[in-house]
């Protein structure tokens, strides 16, 4: 049975995802102004409309004592002890290059802990779920991370920083050499994390996490479907860390102990 805040969750990302999509089939202006990358035309039209959007549902449900905060492309909505934290638009660069992979994705948070996430690509319709000790779904199906006992056709997905790193010299490539591992940089993160919940990718590896909130909605997700997210030492409190992998307990094995036979 649903939560009524699941519900509640569920028409505000889609009514997002209606004016993503809107906006994304009617961008036909030059985003490049004075040889300068500018999107801020298109941001603050999407903004626009969301703000107008989410705050007429929250106004509906908790009437007039919320607060609104407008931070670092997110929206937080704080009410007593709950806070919702959405990314109307992880994977801004595809959406203005008109590459089809995109996402929103909500966190509610109660007294400190996700209890609720989603994570949902309006181009494909699919709405990945979690609601905490309820266990992931994918459309109304369930998830579960499998484990693998094979190195063979694994997919990684890394951040678009993973070949810079300030503090350490950790190179990787011998890892994905003998184990002919496939990479990928997609540019959402909320949707490598929905992927990897979802068996279409093995590990996700970030060595430069500069706001938690991106991670948030597929962390749990990512939990709930029998995943692990751990830092690149293996510590579980990756929060305090600037660098997070997550997948299976055999393939987190197989990249730690790789990091690790370099120093």
């Amino acid at each position: 049975m649903r939560s009524p805040m699941l519900n509640i969750a569920i028409r505000m990302i889609r009514n997002i995802g209606n004016i993503i999509i809107k906006n994304y089939e009617m961008q036909n202006i030059n985003i490049y102004n004075n040889n300068n990358y500018d999107s801020d035309f298109f941001i603050k039209k999407i903004k626009k409309n969301l703000i107008n959007t989410i705050t007429k549902i929250f106004y509906n449900i908790y009437e007039k004592n919320i607060v609104i905060l407008n931070k670092e492309n997110f929206f937080i909505f704080k009410y007593k002890k709950t806070i919702w934290i959405i990314n109307p638009l992880d994977g801004i660069m595809n959406f203005l290059k008109k590459l089809p992979h995109f996402s929103i994705s909500i966190a509610i948070c109660i007294k400190g802990k996700t209890e609720i996430s989603l994570i949902y690509d309006p181009l494909k319709n699919d709405l990945f779920t979690a609601i905490r000790g309820q266990n992931a779904q994918l459309n109304g199906y369930k998830l579960r991370c499998d484990i693998y006992t094979k190195k063979k056709f694994l997919l990684f997905a890394l951040n678009t920083n993973y070949f810079f790193f300030k503090k350490k010299n950790i190179n990787l490539s011998k890892l994905f050499k003998n184990n002919l591992i496939s990479i990928r940089i997609s540019g959402s993160i909320s949707l490598d994390l929905a992927y990897l919940a979802a068996n279409k990718i093995d590990c996700y590896i970030n060595n430069n996490v500069q706001n938690f909130n991106y991670l948030l909605a597929g962390e749990l997700i990512i939990k709930e479907s029998g995943g692990l997210l751990t830092n690149f030492m293996g510590h579980y409190n990756y929060k305090n860390s600037s660098n997070i992998l997550s997948g299976n307990s055999n393939i987190l094995k197989l990249v730690i102990s790789n990091i690790e036979n370099i120093f």
